[in-house]
């Protein structure tokens, strides 16, 4: 593997650090900035609306900068909204406005690597980008156990968002000094060109982003509210709270290992069917739980549902060509950053005014249709054109 390689699995690691924290510290944030349940979805569409703007900039503005030197600033940007959130924050809107630039950094780092790597890499794209959000996954499961324990053992939410600022600083020196290549032909968007990305399968583009909005709005359903959901229903310490929401990645580290080795084997959007399917059943067991021990089993096999969900649905932007597939992945981002902003927002309002485990239900939801919108994406991605062909195409990329 190409030395760029190192660089780019830790800044997936650190994207998936920092993606979690809010799940793990949005209890003691609420209640130290004293802000009302049916409004702590605020706190996350702060995250999401940088990560929104993130992606549009990074596209239509920045496109020019190198990949290299677009991670390191990004690093940079994520570590000053870190440390502003954690030292400066008094209330709602000040931690929304230091919150907002974590989520702007944060989208870049989300974003180049997986370009990199469907820009580079068109034969095995399904497997390339399940190997790269690996590390994303591990990044999610460290960082509640981290989080948790720190906060057992005394250590306050402004502390961890600090040690964050400092891991981010840390990344961006990494990366400077790191050989990542460019990505050939990349350069800010216009119009004409984003029609041009469209046309090629308009029906796929937009069943791709579809299907990003509701995974990512089913995911951060859990990341944001699954710690909160056991403090509030079973009454639960924080540090023993934070174990459903690892679970969850455990289940899902686990099941991108199963991926893995089914990928190529069987269609893409099978597999992706499945996968949310299993999802939408567990997600209903975690919001149904009658005790904790229940809702971490549960969590589990949600995780191990939802493993094939986000790199499968990028890995379709392998389908378009040449530079194409970068601009497709981005517009996967951005979409999900779409899900993102309004359904864990409505968690707090709906958990404050119909109970908990309706809201949290949301999940299932997102995910069953998911699962249904896979049909689609199985016809119009090309997959039972191929298998009808005898070309045993599942999985195959272009």
């Amino acid at each position: 593997m190409p030395n760029s390689y190192g660089a780019l699995f830790a800044t997936t690691f650190v994207v998936g650090l920092t993606m979690i924290t809010l799940g793990p510290i949005l209890d003691p944030v609420l209640k130290d900035l004293d802000i009302p349940l049916a409004r702590g979805g605020l706190l996350s569409v702060a995250f999401s609306v940088g990560m929104l703007v993130g992606v549009l900039s990074l596209n239509f503005l920045l496109a020019k900068v190198p990949v290299k030197w677009g991670l390191t600033g990004a690093a940079l940007v994520e570590a000053a909204g870190c440390l502003a959130a954690g030292l400066l924050a008094r209330g709602l809107w000040s931690f929304f406005v230091a919150y907002f630039f974590v989520g702007l950094g944060c989208v870049f780092l989300n974003s180049l690597p997986g370009m990199w790597v469907t820009s580079h890499i068109k034969q095995g794209a399904e497997r390339a980008v399940v190997i790269l959000l690996v590390f994303f996954a591990l990044g999610m499961m460290v960082g509640p156990l981290a989080i948790g324990g720190a906060l057992a053992w005394g250590a306050t939410w402004r502390g961890v968002l600090v040690v964050e600022a400092v891991i981010c600083v840390l990344l961006a020196i990494a990366i400077a000094v790191s050989p990542i290549s460019n990505i050939e032909g990349r350069e800010n968007l216009r119009v004409r060109q984003l029609r041009d990305v469209i046309t090629f399968n308009p029906r796929l583009f937009f069943a791709v982003l579809a299907a990003s909005i509701l995974y990512i709005g089913a995911e951060f359903t859990f990341n944001v509210w699954l710690v909160k959901f056991q403090i509030d229903v079973f009454g639960v310490e924080k540090s023993i709270a934070n174990l459903a929401m690892t679970l969850f990645w455990v289940g899902l580290l686990v099941g991108r290992g199963v991926v893995l080795a089914v990928t190529g084997r069987f269609a893409t959007s099978r597999i992706l069917m499945v996968g949310a399917s299993v999802w939408a059943v567990f997600a209903v067991g975690v919001a149904l739980a009658v005790n904790l021990p229940m809702t971490v089993v549960m969590a589990f096999f949600a995780g191990l549902g939802a493993s094939a969900g986000f790199p499968l649905i990028l890995s379709f932007s392998a389908r378009f060509p040449k530079w194409h597939a970068g601009v497709v992945f981005s517009a996967v981002i951005m979409a999900g950053a779409l899900g993102r902003i309004v359904f864990p927002y409505l968690v707090g309002p709906l958990a404050d005014s119909i109970g908990f485990r309706l809201a949290i239900g949301l999940a299932f939801l997102l995910a069953a249709m998911l699962a249904l919108l896979t049909l689609y994406m199985y016809r119009v991605s090309g997959e039972a054109a191929e298998r009808a062909a005898g070309r045993g195409g599942e999985g195959v990329a272009h």
